[in-house]
């Protein structure tokens, strides 16, 4: 029996862990590398970004910590770190700058997505992958804590349940 590819697809995307390898094409299952391509101590590799309203990030500004999440609206586990971020306390925290990233996404859907989800964080649209590819080769959604002078603290691939735990400086 033949199935028709989006049920094949469906059951693929269940079976994966979180959203690790989607959509990543000519990825072979076992040899995905999930790690991160930057470590506690280095600089954060960004300094400016435009955000979907075409307004400029600065993601430099010594004194502020912040919190960078690579994540993507089609990803389950995406969703839930966004929304769980939505319902913490993190998001009224007035020292902090949070920049969420949507790997390969255009800013009228990343635009969509957030109207529709209320989210309230600034977002970015990597539609070609530049700026995940600083951080990773796969898997999401990613969260990269950055202290006052502009260092990464630490960095989590934080797939499944109770993800914001894991954000501390």
């Amino acid at each position: 029996m033949k199935l028709p590819p989006f049920i094949v697809f469906s059951v693929i995307t269940t079976l994966l862990p979180g959203c690790a390898l989607l959509p990543t094409p000519a990825n072979d299952a076992a040899a995905v590398d999930m790690s991160f391509l930057v470590e506690p101590g280095q600089l954060l590799p960004l300094t400016k970004l435009n955000d979907i309203a075409g307004e400029q990030v600065v993601l430099n500004t010594p004194g502020r910590k912040k919190l960078v999440i690579l994540f993507a609206t089609w990803c389950s586990d995406s969703q839930r770190a966004m929304k769980a971020l939505h319902q913490s306390p993190l998001i009224q925290d007035k020292s902090l700058d949070i920049v969420a990233i949507a790997r390969e996404q255009q800013s009228t859907e990343v635009a969509s997505w957030a109207a529709e989800n209320d989210i309230k964080v600034t977002l970015v649209a990597d539609t070609d992958r530049s700026i995940y590819r600083q951080f990773a080769h796969a898997g999401i959604p990613r969260f990269i804590m950055v202290d006052e002078q502009n260092r990464i603290v630490k960095t989590v691939l934080a797939e499944g349940e109770q993800q914001i735990e894991h954000i501390r400086w």
